[in-house]
């Protein structure tokens, strides 16, 4: 039974980082190259859900569903169902890459732009030096393209597929071609190839601790400055709606 927590109708996994690996594994015994949808919800997709069916319903029917942002762990905190830890995304893709080295999984990345899911890739055999990366193709692809690149991941069959494409573009591409894919796993890793590559700097530990580390992107990266404009207007739907659970798909 899955522990979670609904935020304006967006199903969100109340786990550790822990149990998203367990769960990973789990799903990736059991999945037989189904590609089971792996998400991140942060404030912004949560938002992004209220004016857009077609993601909310994706969301929803991923199967696992991490949380990755300081909103979604207020949003939590005010429905009294505090989460157990919450999940950047990076943390959740180096915790696959641990785990996947462990048990032998194979790995397929596709994202970033230019030489940046290379440069991912040389960075991660620092972190993990046996993992099987079998093969990677950077994200922005022309749309000639697309059935080269879906049957190059179907003739290595990797277990997980990392797509680093930006959401809700990323999630929307793994649900249009998740019945041809043969993949395990698909997850949406936003901006993880631009940190593991180091094109973005992470935040110093104390400022990911104090749960500020938006703060920093907005400093490194200005021009997020619209995007951040989301996150007051989602604090005040989850204090005043009178059912924070509820969304406008399911008013």
């Amino acid at each position: 039974m899955r522990e979670t927590v609904k935020i304006l109708g967006v199903e969100i996994d109340n786990i550790t980082l822990e149990q998203a690996g367990e769960i990973t594994k789990n799903l990736i015994e059991k999945s037989h190259k189904s590609c089971q949808i792996i998400v991140a919800p942060n404030v912004e997709f949560v938002m992004r859900a209220q004016k857009d069916r077609e993601f909310f319903d994706i969301l929803n029917s991923a199967k696992l569903a991490t949380p990755d942002s300081v909103g979604i762990e207020i949003g939590a905190k005010l429905q009294k169902k505090p989460l157990k830890q919450r999940i950047p995304g990076q943390a959740y893709f180096r915790k696959v890459l641990e785990v996947g080295e462990k048990e032998g999984w194979t790995f397929y990345f596709l994202g970033g732009k230019g030489d940046t899911v290379q440069r991912t890739i040389q960075n991660v055999k620092k972190l993990y030096p046996k993992v099987q990366i079998i093969g990677s193709h950077e994200g922005f692809f022309e749309k000639d393209s697309e059935e080269e690149v879906i049957n190059e991941i179907n003739r290595l069959e990797p277990n997980v597929l990392f797509v680093a494409i930006g959401a809700p573009a990323q999630e929307k591409w793994i649900a249009m071609h998740k019945r041809e894919l043969k993949v395990d796993v698909a997850a949406g890793q936003g901006g993880t190839f631009d940190y593991e590559a180091g094109n973005i700097r992470r935040a110093p530990k104390w400022i990911q601790k104090c749960g500020i580390e938006w703060l920093w992107r907005l400093i490194l990266q200005p021009s997020r400055i619209g995007r951040m404009m989301v996150l007051p207007i989602y604090l005040i739907k989850v204090i005043f709606t009178k059912d924070s659970t509820k969304g406008k798909w399911n008013d």
